[in-house]
């Protein structure tokens, strides 16, 4: 513990500073996305999807960080013609292992309201890199909707 603290006044006399983001720090963008069907797995259009997703952390030292927990974000989207949609939350924390709660409210006249919620880890995403920072990870959850 001494040591880890001598190194770290060390860089600091040196000009260095621990989690320092000055030319930019790495980060992760969560995108929701998926097709909105009935129950004959027709596309609907103009469903209303509402998508908030909830970090919480799995472990004691992911505590420590200066961040509130949980962090949450809640975006809506609007189902294309195709019955397609997605949610962008970049207001996320990335930092340590941490479990998603999804919970995906998706609305449309003539039909049920319908409500998802499912616990997603890191290892349930598809992940590519977007640039030298920004890693995006995308999680698909298709709805289906019954009629009214």
């Amino acid at each position: 513990m001494k040591t880890t603290k001598l190194i770290g006044g060390l860089l600091a006399i040196l000009g260095f500073q621990m989690q320092s983001c000055e030319y930019g720090c790495p980060y992760t963008t969560y995108k929701t996305h998926g097709t909105v069907v009935d129950e004959k797995g027709d596309k609907i259009k103009g469903a209303e999807v509402k998508v908030k997703i909830e970090s919480r952390p799995d472990s004691i030292s992911y505590l420590s960080i200066d961040k509130p927990h949980p962090v949450t974000s809640t975006k809506t989207a609007v189902s294309d013609r195709k019955g397609k949609y997605e949610t962008t939350h970049k207001d996320l924390d990335d930092i340590g292992n941490v479990k998603l709660n999804y919970e995906v409210i998706t609305n449309k006249d003539g039909y049920q309201p319908d409500t998802i919620r499912k616990e997603v880890n890191k290892t349930d995403f598809k992940y590519r890199d977007e640039d030298t920072w920004e890693t995006i990870a995308t999680h698909e959850i298709n709805i289906v909707l019954k009629k009214k």
